[in-house]
């Protein structure tokens, strides 16, 4: 049975339910147990999608259970990204854990503090396929905002978008429903519920507008609101970017092919 282990940001949770959407019945989704699964719960459970939470340890004894395609989710906690050699840490240890045991490694993460820069060269001693978030360019993402942009590219061209000093402060449908905990990360404020004191900081850092991605996902049901209320509070004028869920999704299905193809050779291999 091939198997995909999947490292995860909780910031792409809609991506991914997205793509366990679309996937076909063959298909076998079991997630690691821990406190960062409890809304992409709510979120699978909503649309159907069927699933298994089991602990870190019981991986093993799972992946000789199926014929199926079997993808393994962990969700890091969003404080890893407060703190880039950290996270960097905690990802390459995660691997090194299932080095063994799985077919492909995917790690939905961009450069994130450029620390992740060389995880697949640092991992090719595996002999397995261990990839990171690219777009069709084959540029990594610099982070879940430029994924959603669908392109490095594009992603620097809204950046630049705003008049001559004037920054844009981007929301996807994640990072408006966790504004105040991604502020506190980026060492923004302290305390987010402050706003005369983060409006300060924005008018600082020279934050004029707030560009509201549309990835065309609609697992969050209160992105609009959100915006809104958050161009309201710091008198943001709003700017709309279309975006999309594409290196997700390429990213995802074109690893899930390399890794059934390459499972069917072995296969006959070893039969003949």
């Amino acid at each position: 049975m091939p198997s995909l282990y999947l490292l995860s940001c909780r910031m792409f949770e809609d991506e991914l339910v997205h793509i366990f959407e679309e996937e076909d019945e063959n298909s076998r989704l079991i997630m690691i147990e821990n406190e960062n699964i409890e809304v992409i719960k709510e979120k699978l459970n909503d649309v159907s999608i069927e699933y298994e939470v089991i602990s870190l340890n019981d991986v093993p004894s799972k992946l000789g259970q199926t014929d199926d395609f079997v993808v393994v989710l962990n969700i890091l906690e969003f404080a890893l990204d407060a703190d880039p050699s950290l996270l960097k840490e905690k990802v390459y240890m995660s691997i090194e854990e299932m080095g063994d045991i799985f077919n492909g490694f995917l790690v939905f993460y961009g450069l994130c503090g450029n620390v992740l820069g060389s995880l697949e060269s640092d991992f090719a001693y595996l002999g397995v396929p261990v990839r990171i978030l690219k777009d069709a360019q084959g540029n990594i993402v610099d982070d879940c905002i430029c994924a959603a942009f669908g392109d490095r590219n594009a992603y620097v061209a809204a950046m630049k978008g705003g008049e001559r000093g004037e920054g844009i402060y981007f929301l996807t449908p994640m990072q408006a429903a966790n504004w105040k905990e991604m502020l506190v990360l980026a060492k923004l404020t302290p305390d987010p519920d402050n706003i005369k004191m983060t409006k300060m900081v924005f008018d600082y850092s020279g934050y004029k507008h707030v560009g509201k991605v549309d990835t065309g996902l609609c697992y969050e049901k209160k992105f609009d609101e959100a915006v809104d209320e958050f161009a309201c509070l710091f008198d943001f004028e709003k700017k709309l970017f279309t975006g999309s869920t594409k290196v997700a999704d390429e990213c995802y299905y074109s690893i899930k092919k390399e890794i059934t193809n390459g499972y069917s050779i072995e296969r006959v291999a070893n039969k003949d």
